[in-house]
């Protein structure tokens, strides 16, 4: 899984450069295509924002979230609702297709 992070008007630690690879790499067992994130991290007002984007295979899921106190917080509900859209799709895809072999 190829994951680009950038961030705006803070600085890019390792230690939340490292978060973000391990909570963005667990959505990754809900696809077998070869898939990217691209990860947006920034401060506006006191307000930490996650724009996170996931693409592959002629699928993409979007998710954004943000806490006014903690990063960390708003990078795993960003990845949690990742995980709930990438879940919700793959059960769908399953229910149809054993429609479609029906």
């Amino acid at each position: 899984m190829d994951i680009s992070i950038s961030a705006k008007h803070m600085d890019l630690t390792d230690a939340l450069r490292d978060h973000v690879n391990e909570r963005v790499l667990r959505v990754k067992k809900y696809s077998e295509h070869r898939m990217s994130a691209d990860v947006h991290l920034g401060v506006e007002k006191h307000r930490k924002m996650i724009h996170c984007t996931v693409s592959g295979s002629g699928t993409t899921y979007d998710s954004n979230a943000e806490d006014p106190s903690d990063m960390y917080k708003a990078i795993d509900a960003c990845i949690t609702k990742l995980e709930t859209q990438m879940r919700r799709s793959k059960k769908s895809n399953k229910s149809t297709e054993s429609i479609k072999s029906s």
